[in-house]
């Protein structure tokens, strides 16, 4: 019997990254060593040596990338320095936890210097992200890098020929793509494993970094990234942005580009993934969703809700008086969040109830576990044949969270007509979701941001 392919071609392919980090950012085992298991690896940059003070300056949390906009765009600052600066610090950063899946500097730099060289010329930005390094989460197609869902039979497929639509609108807003990120088998783990290695969390490296954006909010929170795009369908932008300690908001569905790139179920579409940034500050969200629905990404996607991005007012707000109203839910009704996050929120909520500006009131829990039961069935329909048959094309073995998130009890192989089925339990449930939120009178909901703080490696496992 000949040996599986899927270890060689993994370790191809990882030896293929690991050669596009070049020679004087390689950090050396003795180096690294100095971070044992347990650590917190934030440090690493500036303790490398390989990052002037500049370049630590420029990617330094002071930076978000509304501010390096607004250097760059004040000629404080060229594209090819932030470029440079970010890139340098991402090679760093993935050599600690295992966060990118490609790595490519110098073409990097090469668009930056054309920016740098259109900018001198003309005096004109190309557009509101001129010259920002941006990173994007690997199974989102960028035109001559391959795209993948965390199976190493992924890396067998050609580049990708064109951008995806995502990648496009940012592109041409003046966008700089330097790296890809780390995401997990099948793109289906609130922690991100795969035989691209275990993104581990930056503030103690026995932790998961989330998933399964884990590889966009672990370089975030190094310093690699001031501006990264991943998805979300169950959790994916949320549960990393929380586990590393950095901003995202997940995008309702339907409201940002998609288009191209591997998706982890390609044609079904009972729940809806969405595209939505990880970054530094809550003024980047802002500067995200302005560029992408600025751009009326549904003209080019029918299927797209076209509503500007637009920020609220007092005269919209439901509270007394013209206040934000506010509903308080501490808990979903099936799991009780762990003390170091109900002492966050409770934090939170005593600071905004002295606030005049916002009226805090209880919000109840509402069918969390039937919704949550009901979602798990929905996005595996064909009880996990698609995932199991990615990974047979190179006979990779399924891991652990993986096995497991397709062998829950809800999970099984329907017919047609048991889809159907399925699809009016949802669309009932969304009616009594929304009859529930309107009872409530409120404008905005404020939550737990998940069950506990980030968890140990290979036990994420409640998506509610």
């Amino acid at each position: 019997m000949s040996s599986p392919r899927w270890p060689q071609a993994a370790l191809e392919a990882l030896a293929e990254r690991e050669s596009k980090i070049p020679q004087y950012l390689r950090l050396q085992p003795s180096f690294i060593a100095n971070y044992p298991a347990g650590s917190d690896v934030r440090s690493a940059a500036e303790n490398s040596g390989l990052l002037t003070a500049e370049e630590l300056e420029i990617t330094g949390p002071a930076n978000d990338a509304a501010a390096l906009l607004v250097r760059i765009k004040n000629k404080e600052l060229t594209a090819v320095q932030v470029v440079t600066a970010f890139g340098k610090r991402a090679a760093i950063a993935h050599q600690m936890v295992s966060c990118l899946t490609d790595f490519f500097l110098e073409d990097a730099l090469v668009r930056a210097k054309d920016l740098d060289d259109y900018y001198e010329k003309t005096g004109q930005l190309v557009g509101p992200l001129h010259g920002l390094p941006i990173s994007i989460k690997d199974h989102m197609d960028l035109a001559g890098r391959k795209s993948g869902s965390g199976f190493s039979g992924d890396t067998l497929n050609p580049p990708a020929s064109n951008h995806g639509r995502i990648s496009q609108v940012l592109y041409d807003a003046g966008a700089v793509f330097y790296c890809k990120t780390n995401l997990p088998q099948a793109a289906m783990h609130l922690e991100t494993y795969s035989f691209w290695g275990q993104v581990v969390n930056p503030y103690n490296t026995n932790l998961t970094a989330g998933g399964s954006s884990g590889g966009c909010s672990a370089l975030i929170a190094l310093g690699g990234s001031p501006l990264s795009i991943g998805s979300d369908i169950g959790g994916s932008l949320r549960s990393p942005a929380a586990n590393c300690g950095v901003w995202t908001l997940k995008p309702t569905t339907l409201r940002i580009p998609r288009g191209n790139g591997s998706a982890p179920f390609p044609g079904a579409d009972s729940i809806v993934a969405t595209f939505g940034p990880i970054c530094r500050s809550l003024r980047d969200i802002d500067l995200w969703f302005s560029v992408v629905l600025g751009s009326q990404p549904w003209l080019q996607e029918y299927d797209l809700t076209p509503i500007p991005w637009r920020m609220s007012t007092p005269a919209t707000w439901s509270g007394s008086n013209g206040r934000l109203r506010i509903g308080v839910m501490w808990h979903d009704g099936v799991v009780l969040p762990q003390p170091p996050i109900r002492r966050a929120l409770k934090t939170l909520v005593d600071a905004l109830s002295k606030d005049p500006a916002f009226e805090m009131v209880e919000y109840a829990p509402f069918k969390h576990f039937e919704a949550s039961e009901l979602a798990h069935e929905l996005y595996f329909v064909d009880g996990g044949a698609h995932i199991r048959a990615r990974a047979a094309v190179n006979e990779e073995p399924l891991l652990p969270l993986t096995e497991w998130v397709i062998t829950r009890p809800t999970v099984k192989d329907h017919t047609i007509a048991e889809l159907w089925e399925l699809n009016l339990r949802r669309e009932a449930l969304r009616v009594q979701f929304l009859e529930h939120y309107n009872s409530q009178n409120v404008d905005v909901v404020l939550g737990p941001v998940g069950p506990g703080p980030a968890p140990s490696l290979g036990t994420a496992k409640y998506w509610g």
